[in-house]
Order: C-alpha cells, then sequence, then structure tokens
C-alpha cells in the first residue's frame, strides 16, 4: 500500500524511498527528545540546558535533512547551518573562553574572538563527523563512543545535567546502530550525522565551560577522530593531489580499509560478488582506532599533558595506517583470517 501511494503521488519514487531510509537522523532527534522528556520531570538537574541545545541544533538539522530529501543543499550551505547553530549556542549559553594557554585564554576573553573561534570549532566538528559517515556502522559507533566518554566525565565531575543529555543520545543512537549496523536498512544521511556532530561538539564546549577541573584538551581529545580526518584530508587534497579542498574522493582512511583489506578478503575467499553490506566489515578498524584516543582521554580527563600525548599517539597511528594502505603493504596481524589462510596456501 506505501509503495502504490508513493507511486501515485510521485513519478519516481525511488528519490522518496531512498530519502526515507537516510532520513533517520530523525529518529536520533526524536529518540533523544523522548528520553530526556522522560527525564525531566522527575529530575530537575536537567533544568533549561537541554532544551537550548535542542533549539540550537535546528538550523544545522533541518539544513541536513532538506539535503537528504531534495539533494540540493550544497556542503558550503550546511557548513554556515552549524556556524549559525553554534552562533545560538554561544548566545544562549556560552561558548569557548579558555584552551589551556594563557596568551589564548586572554584573547578569548574578548567575546568577538571566543564567538568567532566558537563558530569554527564547533561548526568544524559538527561538519567533520559527517565526512566520517561512509560506512555502516562507523559513524554511529563513534559518535555513541564520543558521547559515552562525555557521560562518563561529566558524572565523575557530578555534572548530571551533562551526563543526562550524553547518556540519552548514546541510547538513541544505539537505537539507530541496531538498524544500520551490519547490514545498513536505514542511514544516518546528513541531517542525523550534522545533529550527532553538533551535540556532541556543544555537550564538549559546555563540559569545559561549566567546569574548570575538565582540561580544554579533553574537549578536542574526545572529538578528535573525525576533526583528524578532516584536516588530513584537506591537506592530502591541497599539498599532496592539487585539488579543491571541498572535491569529494574515496581515499578516506574507512574506503581503503574497505578496499584495501576488506574487499580482499571477501575475493580470498572464493566470492566474486562483494555484497554493499561487507563495507561494515571495515567498521570495527576505526572503533579500534578510535578508542586509542578517547580511552586515555576518559581516564585522564584533566591532565593536559596525557590528553595531548594521546592525541600525538593517535595521530601517528592513523599516519602509519594510512601510509601503508596507500602503498599496498597491509599490516598482515590486521589481515582477516581468510586473506591469511589464502597467503599461506600460495
Amino acid at each position: 500500500m506505501a509503495s502504490l501511494l508513493a507511486t501515485a503521488t510521485c513519478p519516481n519514487p525511488r528519490p522518496l524511498i531512498y530519502g526515507l531510509r537516510r532520513g533517520w537522523g530523525l529518529a536520533i532527534l526524536a529518540g533523544t527528545l523522548a528520553g530526556l522528556l522522560v527525564l525531566g520531570p522527575s529530575n530537575m538537574t536537567l533544568t533549561w540546558l537541554w532544551p537550548v541545545l535542542f533549539v540550537a541544533a535546528l538550523p544545522v538539522f533541518v539544513a541536513g535533512l532538506v539535503e537528504d530529501i531534495t539533494k540540493d543543499v550544497g556542503s558550503m550551505k550546511r557548513l554556515l547551518a552549524a556556524f549559525a547553530s553554534a552562533a545560538i549556542a554561544w548566545w544562549l549559553l556560552g561558548g569557548v573562553s579558555r584552551v589551556g594557554v594563557e596568551w589564548a585564554d586572554w584573547i578569548l576573553a574578548y567575546w568577538p574572538i571566543s564567538l568567532l573561534f566558537t563558530m569554527i570549532a564547533v561548526g568544524g566538528c559538527t561538519h567533520a563527523l559527517n565526512i566520517i559517515d561512509g560506512i555502516n556502522g562507523l559513524a554511529g559507533m563513534i559518535a555513541t563512543l564520543m558521547a559515552i566518554s562525555l557521560a562518563l566525565v561529566a558524572w565523575q565531575v557530578q555534572d548530571y545535567p551533562i551526563f543526562l543529555i550524553a547518556a540519552a543520545l548514546a541510547s538513541a543512537t544505539l537505537g539507530f546502530l541496531a538498524w544500520n549496523f551490519p547490514f545498513g536498512r536505514v542511514f544516518l544521511g546528513d541531517g542525523g550525522a550534522y545533529f550527532l556532530g553538533f551535540m556532541l561538539a556543544e555537550l564538549a564546549v559546555q563540559l569545559v565551560v561549566r567546569n574548570p577541573s575538565v582540561s580544554p584538551f579533553y574537549a578536542l581529545a574526545v572529538l578528535f577522530y573525525p576533526v583528524f580526518e578532516t584536516m588530513f584530508s584537506i591537506w592530502r587534497r591541497k599539498f599532496k593531489r592539487g585539488v579543491p579542498v571541498d572535491q569529494p574522493d574515496a581515499l578516506h582512511l574507512h574506503q581503503l580499509i574497505f578496499r584495501r583489506m576488506v574487499r580482499v578478503s571477501v575475493v580470498a575467499s572464493g566470492k566474486r560478488y562483494v555484497p554493499p553490506m561487507s563495507n561494515a566489515m571495515a567498521s570495527p578498524y576505526l572503533w579500534g582506532l578510535a578508542l586509542v584516543g578517547l580511552i586515555p582521554a576518559t581516564i585522564w580527563w584533566d591532565n593536559a599533558w596525557v590528553l595531548c600525548a594521546s592525541l600525538v599517539v593517535f595521530g601517528l597511528c592513523y599516519v602509519w595506517l594510512y601510509t601503508r594502505l596507500v602503498r599496498w603493504r597491509r599490516p598482515a596481524w590486521l589481515l582477516l583470517p581468510s586473506v591469511r589462510r589464502a597467503r599461506r596456501k600460495r
């Protein structure tokens, strides 16, 4: 009946159906909102923080959702919407006022500088999560791990509003993952990726703003994987390939892992057809890589030196793996069992 209705109202129902499959960011927003509405009346610690965050998230979420449905909202417009959401959050909640460096903190005391820096930082992190949303289970699980880290740190500093919002966000995203990983029945889409990216970035900022004991470097460490992926992609396109930085390509780390470690394992097992859902097999590699930075960040959230060291270790691991895959020198210990067995038979 639904298919007949779609056919009757739309000359080509495929874009509509595809848009509905990609529009499950709306379900994550609704799930998070439902959890907070249940908690809100009985838990006064939530107060006004979560409604303000949802209001601020609307511009970037709507821009992403419209892109999912119409495919008519370019990346620059979505980035501007992310900046607008960050500006609204700065106006209503405050923004980045310290980064752990004395001279920089002095400059950030001036509100125009704080506003500009907050817009770039939060908007950039929001956009970055959308960039890693390329295979089943990757962006959703990474967002869940980040939300869990934020919730754990918020619990340790007794910031219960941040804890409850982060926990509700993680729970809603886990519900989505049950349908997205591994078979890809539904997708985050731009609306979901931008909503998650904005909420995670803003929760990290507010956790630092509201709790002086939390190091500003924690906010960077908890979001570092998508941020590093974005910065590395900009450097790679601009200086290595000489193409515009906004030109999409198929050279992200998750794409290389799929093509050069996962797909070859399917071929090695004797199959000629590589099913699309097999890209989900690449996601656990990136989950493990993200935990290289997330675990120490969650434990040593108040130690700037350890946090900086975790950023360096993550960056080195990322570049090492990327370089090996680009040169077709796949680490043998990371190959799937079917590939290792095929190698031994040769």
